[in-house]
């Protein structure tokens, strides 16, 4: 879930209020950026999804137990069903067989 999303519910549930806004600090740090605009800070500088003062709140609300976030069941939410397709193998064979490190490729010649 986006953090300004989780912004937004967790205020409608009144356990979390937006910080009071604050003039811009001077100078201005080279990664503020005036065209972006925080709920959490109601200003400028970043965006609410990047916002590590709201992501740290948050936590704090999970640690003090006001927040759950429910634990994952394989009963209640299964993975999708896989497949078992298999690629069949080149006619040729496979001659040679190269991992490209850099982009998660695999390369094979025949």
């Amino acid at each position: 879930m986006p953090l300004s999303q989780a912004l937004r519910k967790l205020t409608e549930a009144g356990l979390l209020i937006a910080l009071i806004l604050r003039p811009p600090p001077q100078p201005l740090p080279p990664q503020f950026r005036m065209d972006l605009h925080c709920a959490y800070h109601q200003g400028p500088g970043l965006e609410t999804d990047r916002c590590t003062a709201l992501r740290h709140a948050i936590q704090d609300l999970i640690d003090q137990g006001l927040v759950h976030l429910g634990q994952s069941s394989v009963t209640q939410n299964p993975l999708p069903a896989h497949t078992t397709h298999a690629v069949p193998p080149l006619d040729g064979g496979i001659h040679f067989l190269d991992f490209a490190d850099l982009d998660d490729h695999i390369c094979m010649l025949s």
